[in-house]
């Protein structure tokens, strides 16, 4: 013979405060059709709309929960040296890709205002003596 399952039993192990528990336990008793909405909404203080609300989200996780899955133990996420060096690697690629575009942008600068920085001034500076002793040089000639 089989045994029959002490719903309320089952109930009492779970996890939960008691107004859950006790909703449960109403809910499962309209399930198995012993008591009528009406009653149990009378004997949890909901109203019947709220009690088919939570009916239905009772099935619904129930039913999600049952959902077959694959068989055996879940495999555990292993990071083997290999991913982690690709990782790293990964990061430090993002890193001179971003290095590399900042200087970019500052050489376009330096072009752009090379006159109003010091460094590059001084490298103008010395361009247009160069040019002026280059034009004093045909002159001389």
């Amino acid at each position: 013979m089989s045994r029959h399952a002490d719903i309320h039993a089952i109930i009492a192990r779970q996890d939960g405060s008691a107004a859950a528990l006790e909703r449960c336990a109403v809910l499962m008793r309209v399930i198995a059709g012993e008591l009528t909405m009406e009653a149990a909404a009378a004997e949890v203080g909901l109203s019947t709309q709220r009690l088919h609300e939570l009916r239905e989200r009772m099935t619904a996780v129930a039913v999600a929960t049952l959902e077959p899955q694959a068989p055996g133990r879940p495999a555990a996420a292993q990071s083997d040296a290999k991913d982690q060096r690709i990782a790293a690697l990964e990061a430090d690629l993002g890193r001179v890709r971003r290095d590399l575009d900042c200087a970019l942008i500052r050489a376009e600068i330096a072009l752009v205002f090379g006159d109003r920085f010091s460094a590059k001034k001084n490298a103008i500076d010395h361009a247009i003596t160069d040019q002026r002793t280059a034009k004093r040089r045909k002159k001389n000639r």
